[in-house]
């Protein structure tokens, strides 16, 4: 596969043409002759277009025509239409100050429509992709609506270096969206138009614009609170626009996939007024195995009201509502050697649930944004945003995990303590000849449990909610200071986030099985009730279970578990938890930030960049105790250097980033209190990027260097449950490609590669406690050299190309698409405890067929056409879905 992606690129770079017609130039000024920089220019009723550079300037190249016009937009100024005929110089063009919109369209007219040369979020400033010495990947509508996707997991594929850990769980408020692994680090998207604090639960392709994946520690502009150590992800929604219009999709498909979106943008008035867009979906489908479904009504309704020159409004609300299963996952065993390690020695059935239809979950979610953009001077402008953000979650959850069974040997210590009561061999003898016939088989029967792969089937009722503020205040410049441009940015941060559950655990039937009724009598009967009641008070704090089943779906007869059936029994659920009282947890913690950024034109080919963020954490913790309440001041510089030896075609960069996570403290069942450090990271990356022959081929390469010091990770030695323990050093490195080209008229191509490699460098940790010696600090010599889970596949790859046929063409107003995507083996488990189990590499293809004609859209797609059966994980084997077909058809009105 390696061979043919890199022949490939080579073919691209080859067939990669430019035409050489006739160009259009000029200048673009503001009424006071001040030189207007990013407005957009582009020819009326094409896709060819430009952005003005630095001194105001544009050209327009490959013009066939004589008799066309020519658009002028940017925001705050008043858009301007020109004719033009044998004109190849248009002079200097003044923009007058207006109260108009632009339509996100014209910042996207483009011939390579699957690039994204522009963003103001990345480095929270309106930076092109060359004069930015930061990396980020770019999945735009186009690529989207070529893919026919309905959701936000088939988006992430395109994503260069992205790789599914896990699928979205709903388990806790914020948790509807998948893990990924971006650089070797987990991540979730948690992140809204470039601002943090927010959940999500579901969110509608039909409301993506784009989606930015900002690579390596990102501390200095968005510090702890939603990124990685490896990126940040963020969605960047459809915006209101000047005009009235919308589109209305429905897409069916295969599991039972029925999906309505709308999409719908008016003025709310006549001259003046404020534009209005709503968002909304509704989406049923069901699993691709034995059972499973998921239900979401999604809406987002938003406004954006320019009141004069200098102020703009701008509302945003999201609301959504979904009702699933939890998604099969089966977690292999910790602290005890795999007995499978591999996907066929665990013999899984791909198409089993392990669950039933009335085991759900209830997730909701409403989000909320107020930006007011305010335009000081020429060179300054405000921005202060505010957002809440709501979640809950409630219901019953449900997972299997390996390996359950080794909680039962804990009757071997409680009875085992009968000799250490001071009572004589005799009398030990004959209460051993009575409990021991009953114990010993149930301990056998445990034994023979963990002998092989048996998953034990367990709930817990989940009743939890999660509530964030944000409040930031930017301050954005673009100021000469001597000959040196500057563009900079400085702001302040405060996020809070209150976190209350009142989830419910515990097993009332488990003490009722086996052979424990007639062992607590007995104990009971020979006056040892302390030991009949440690026995009650010890299993009756266990996870509700009502099964233990093979990964091919088959049944485990067991005593513990006598009424055992594979498709659960809800109502037998629900009464166990009726019967006990939730365990309640209130959470509190606060974030007080204040950050720095700027970009220094040195030259017009020399950039750099330096920033610096001060962050304050308040940790509140549980409103019971204050044990672990603590606060950490942490700071994050960072810094960036970018030259073009060709001026908007090659860029060569470099930079450096800081990055940390605050980890919360834990408090212990005997009240003590583990503090850890904040996990701090350091990155060093070099690369190169390009937007050559005018836009159609744009290349980006970079070589990142991260060093990790005091993260988190669990005990190996843990059963059953993690133990967090903190790690001295971990080292990512890796190399990423990511080509998007436009090589021909109407071919659109996107394909990236990358690698990573993260290991466990440093493993001494100061709470790990030895197995052997009970002292706590030792070198955890069980991770040394190895991958981390989190850290997926090293390497991954995807490919997608869109062909649109030509209007003179046989076959005029079709389209294709064709492309794959995969990953290198990963190994979901993997320390010198319980093994290594490896879950085997994937390719999978995808296809679309499309037909626009008026205001149709018609395609069809086919998912995965070759029908691999494949799995990815984090600490867990995840099947994925087989083939599926989809059809949509959209209207434009």
């Amino acid at each position: 596969m390696k061979i043919i992606i890199t022949n490939f690129i080579l073919l691209l770079l080859t067939v990669t043409i430019s035409a050489q017609n006739k160009s259009i130039k000029g200048k673009i000024l503001d009424n006071d002759n001040n030189p207007l920089v990013g407005v957009s220019v582009y020819l009326k009723n094409t896709n060819k277009g430009t952005e003005t550079d630095f001194d105001g300037n544009f050209v327009i190249e490959q013009i066939k025509n004589d008799n066309l016009t020519i658009i002028i937009s940017s925001i705050g100024f008043k858009t301007k239409e020109i004719q033009i005929k044998n004109q190849t110089d248009l002079g200097n063009i003044i923009l007058f100050e207006g109260n108009e919109l632009l339509q996100e369209v014209v910042l996207t007219s483009r011939t390579n429509s699957f690039s994204r040369k522009k963003t103001a979020y990345v480095s929270k400033l309106p930076l092109k992709d060359m004069e930015n010495a930061h990396v980020y990947t770019t999945v735009t509508s186009a690529l989207l609506e070529s893919q026919v996707v309905t959701n936000l997991d088939e988006a992430m594929t395109n994503a260069t270096g992205i790789y599914k850990l896990w699928e979205g769980t709903g388990r806790a408020p914020g948790n509807g969206t998948a893990y990924f692994s971006s650089r070797g680090f987990s991540v979730q998207p948690r992140m809204v138009d470039g601002i943090a604090g927010v959940t999500f639960s579901a969110i509608d392709p039909s409301y993506i614009e784009r989606i930015e994946v900002i690579k390596g520690p990102s501390a200095t502009l968005f510090g702890s609170t939603e990124t990685s150590l490896g990126g940040l992800i963020n969605v960047v929604t459809k915006k209101p626009f000047e005009g009235k219009g919308g589109s209305v999709t429905y897409t069916g498909g295969s599991f039972g996939l029925n999906r309505v979106s709308l999409d719908y943008n008016t003025p709310l008035g006549k001259t003046n007024a404020p534009f209005f867009r709503v968002n909304a979906s509704y989406l049923t489908q069901d699993s691709f195995q034995d059972a499973g479904f998921k239900n979401t009504f999604f809406i987002a309704p938003s406004m954006s009201y320019r009141i004069n020159n200098k102020l703009n409004v701008s509302v945003n609300l999201e609301y959504s509502q979904t009702e699933s299963t939890n998604p099969s996952m089966l977690f292999l065993r910790s602290g005890m050697p795999l007995v499978a390690t591999n996907i066929d020695e665990l013999n899984i059935d791909p198409n089993k649930s392990f669950t039933s239809n009335d085991i759900t979950l209830d997730n909701s979610t409403l989000n909320t944004r107020a930006i007011f953009d305010y335009k000081i001077s020429d060179t300054w402008t405000s921005q202060t945003a505010f957002s809440s953000s709501y979640a809950q979650t409630d219901g019953l959850y449900q997972y299997q995990f390996d390996g359950g069974a080794a909680g039962l040997l804990l009757l071997t210590s409680i009875t085992g303590q009968l000799n250490n009561i001071g009572l004589d061999a005799a009398t030990l003898g004959y209460l051993n000849s009575l409990i021991d016939p009953l114990v010993n088989p149930m301990l056998a029967e445990a034994s023979s449990l963990l002998a092989s792969e048996s998953f034990t089937r367990v709930y817990s009722e989940r009743d939890a909610s999660e509530t964030r503020f944000n409040l930031q205040q930017n301050f954005t410049g673009d100021v000469k200071i001597g000959d040196a441009r500057n563009r900079l940015v400085f702001g302040v941060d405060y996020i809070s986030n209150q976190r209350n559950s009142k989830n419910v655990n515990g097993n009332t039937e488990l003490t009722s099985s086996s052979n424990f009724p007639q062992l607590i009598a007995t104990l009971n009967a020979l006056g040892l009730s302390p030991f009949s009641e440690a026995i009650e008070s010890n299993f009756s704090t266990f996870p509700y279970f009502d099964a233990f089943i093979a990964a091919n779906g088959d049944v485990i007869p067991t005593t513990f578990t006598p009424n055992a059936t594979y498709f659960t029994d809800a109502k037998n659920v629900q009464e166990n938890f009726d019967k006990l009282d939730p365990f309640v947890s209130n959470l509190k913690s606060q974030t007080l930030a204040a950050y720095v950024s700027d970009v220094i034109n040195i030259t017009p080919a020399l950039t750099v960049n330096v920033g610096l963020r001060l962050d304050h954490f308040i940790q509140d913790g549980k409103e019971s105790t204050t044990a672990d309440d603590y606060t950490k001041t942490t700071l994050s510089p960072s810094a960036g250097i970018l030259y073009q030896p060709i001026k908007d075609q090659l860029s060569v960069f470099g930079n450096y980033q800081t990055g940390f996570v605050n980890n919360n403290p834990i408090v212990n069942a005997d009240g003590s209190v583990d503090v850890f450090q904040p996990t701090k990271a350091v990155q060093f990356e070099g690369g190169v990027k390009t937007n050559l022959f005018k836009g159609k081929l744009n290349l980006g390469a970079s070589y990142y260097y991260i060093t990790v010091n005091d993260f988190t990770t669990s005990d190996p030695y843990a059963l059953l449950f993690p133990v967090t323990i903190d790690m001295a050093e971990s080292i990512s490195k890796g190399f990423e490609f990511e080509i998007n080209t436009n090589p021909i008229k109407n071919l659109n191509i996107r394909a990236s590669y990358s690698i990573n490699d993260r290991k466990y460098t440093d493993v001494y940790s100061e709470k790990a406690i030895d197995p052997t010696t009970g002292i706590v600090g030792r070198q955890v010599v069980e991770y040394l050299d190895r991958r981390p889970t989190e850290a997926g596949a090293e390497n991954l790859y995807n490919f997608w190309a869109d062909y649109k046929f030509d209007e003179n063409s046989f076959a005029k107003n079709f389209g294709v698409g064709f492309g794959f995507n995969g990953a290198s083996e990963n190994l979901t488990k993997n320390n010198a405890i319980a093994g290594v189990f490896t879950i085997p590499s994937y390719t999978v293809f995808n296809a679309s067929l499309y037909y626009n004609v008026d205001k149709f859209r018609i395609a069809v797609k086919a998912n995965n056409f070759t029908n691999k059966i494949y799995y990815n994980g984090w600490t867990t084997v995840n099947a994925q879905a087989p083939r599926a077909f989809l059809g949509t058809i959209s209207y434009n009105f």
